[in-house]
């Protein structure tokens, strides 16, 4: 049998490490894959220095990128006038970019092994949580995010956040590469001994920290105030929306209507209906949704749901914002919440005041951003938050909403420009998740799927399947139980990143002083590194980045 050649080994191991995320990810979530998936990588990485460990590395990042998101292709393709070819070239982009980090991890991946000596299993996970975190992401995907429903272990994320996860994952990888890897060679298992008993040690405070929070979470409630909410998938997808609205621009509403009154006649003490992002057409206010207003002040049922809402702007053109509303008592209409953080590429078009020609890229919307959180007192002891779409897989956003002591987390999504693609799943996911982090429920309704109901455990305790028709009633117990991560934040990805910087730091003094002549440009990747790190670091000290 034939040998395969080094570089084309190298290129099948660090592209199977990434691209297997695509499977261990939403809706497979082949978790079980996870501590061992990136072995084939670390294999690699380990016998490259310098360009070609970056190459790899980077090959590595935008395998991971292309096979997690290939659902770009379809959305972009659908729903644009760009052909194609042109969505599988942007796709090819879109990983690239984003998959850079992989680029720095690869570089870094032989240098860190060396500078933490005998205890590099822990480097190397501290080294990937660092290069995860301070990469700039569309789409925040960290790699611990997937354990979201094992809440034995995933509940640790109210103390660490997803790093704490994702460090342990590839801990666990580190250490059986190691073992493995030293076995083939005849090597002693002893240089690998102290990761094992720090992932061992690790895992079982994992577990006790979780054990401990789900006993205080199943206390609060106990004695927690309940309430009950039901939520209306109505499953308008993009050309059903079109279809309703030809036949009448009251008649996305009306469909809303008729399924809140047949639950409400199933489920007669239902507090409020939560109605997905875009339910309504404009404002509560706007004549074509009188039905609404008009089914809160018959029932005493309250609406939270989404629509539109606009305002002229300084330079006397109209200004449009993705907005929710809570419709209550006489059908009135409490203060707007419109939408903070908007959609790059969906909600508006960055660069096109540099690029005029972006404009011709057809389904891009042009809303302007919202200014700040509102929590609103509704019914009796309950504070919610809305979080519009995207906004719900930003952890740093999400926290601004909880430590405003809201006790519970509405989501409100229309998620149908995504396709039966692993979008939905995966948009799910990292909202889903964000209760876990904050010991807070999350209530989330989709137009199209998935709607969800999430207990402060994160555990899924009612779903819908995707592109249904249906409507869930179930009772909320409010909770609200901030840990760790929720006062301090990101700490424990920012102590990765300080150490793996010391670390780094030293060793390039170090090089430096046995070699003066050192070229600065061979290190590039460090300095990039460092410029990402203390770029967060400002953007978190000004209040701005709520990305991750």
């Amino acid at each position: 049998m034939p040998r395969i050649p080094f570089p084309l080994l190298v290129v099948l191991s660090v592209v199977f490490s990434g691209a297997v995320q695509a499977v261990i990810s939403a809706p497979l979530s082949w978790v079980w894959l996870h501590p061992i998936a990136f072995i084939p990588a670390f294999w690699a990485l380990d016998r490259l220095e310098g360009r070609r460990a970056l190459l790899a590395g980077w090959l590595f990042g935008m395998a991971a990128q292309a096979t997690i998101f290939a659902w770009v292709i379809h959305t972009i393709s659908t729903f644009s006038n760009l052909p194609m070819p042109v969505a599988v070239l942007i796709l090819g982009l879109f990983a690239a970019v984003f998959g850079f980090y992989g680029a720095i991890f690869g570089w870094g991946f032989s240098h860190v092994k060396r500078l933490s000596g005998a205890y590099w299993p822990l480097g190397i996970a501290a080294w990937f949580v660092a290069c995860e975190f301070v990469n700039v992401q569309l789409f925040p995907y960290m790699q611990g995010v997937c354990w979201y429903q094992v809440p034995r272990i995933f509940l640790v994320t109210a103390a660490t956040g997803v790093a704490g996860i994702s460090f342990l994952v590839f801990l666990c990888n580190a250490v059986l590469y190691g073992a493995l890897d030293r076995r083939l060679r005849g090597a002693p298992l002893g240089p690998v001994r102290g990761g094992a008993i720090v992932l061992a040690l690790g895992v079982l405070v994992s577990m006790g920290y979780s054990h401990l929070r789900l006993g205080v979470i199943d206390a609060a409630e106990a004695e927690a105030p309940v309430v009950t909410l039901g939520m209306v998938q109505t499953n308008q997808d993009v050309f059903a929306r079109r279809d309703l609205m030809n036949t009448s621009d009251t008649a996305i509403a009306i469909d809303h209507v008729r399924a809140m009154n047949a639950s409400f006649v199933a489920h007669p003490d239902v507090d409020a209906f939560v109605l997905p992002e875009g339910a309504l057409q404009g404002t509560p206010d706007w004549p074509r949704n009188f039905r609404i207003r008009k089914f809160v002040k018959d029932t005493g049922i309250e609406v939270w749901t989404g629509g539109a809402s606009s305002r002229k702007g300084a330079d006397g053109r109209r200004e449009w914002f993705n907005s929710a509303f809570r419709v209550y008592g006489n059908a009135a209409t409490d203060v707007r919440y419109d939408k903070n953080v908007l959609l790059p590429f969906g909600e508006y078009m960055p660069g096109v005041s540099v690029l005029p020609f972006l404009k011709k890229i057809q389904g891009v919307g042009n809303y302007q951003a919202g200014q700040g959180v509102i929590v609103y007192d509704a019914l009796q002891e309950v504070r919610f938050a809305y979080l519009i779409c995207y906004e719900a897989i930003l952890s740093r956003y999400v926290r601004r909403a909880v430590n405003q002591d809201a006790n519970l987390l509405v989501n409100i999504t229309y998620d149908a420009w995504f396709g039966d693609t692993a979008n939905p799943h995966q948009h799910f996911m990292l909202s889903a998740m964000q209760a876990a982090q904050y010991g807070v429920p999350l209530v989330r309704a989709a137009t199209t799927g998935i709607s969800a109901f999430v207990d402060a455990r994160g555990v899924i305790t009612a779903t819908t399947k995707i592109f249904t028709r249906d409507v869930l009633v179930r009772d909320v117990k409010l909770v609200r139980l901030p840990g760790l991560y929720a006062r301090l934040g990101d700490w424990f990805a920012w102590t990765c990143v300080l150490v793996c910087s010391l670390l780094l730091g030293r060793g390039w003094i170090r090089g430096r002083a046995a070699d003066p002549d050192r070229s600065w440009r061979a290190s590039w990747p460090l300095w990039a590194f460092l410029f990402a790190a203390v770029a967060n670091a400002v953007a978190v000290g000004f209040g701005l980045g709520p990305m991750g």
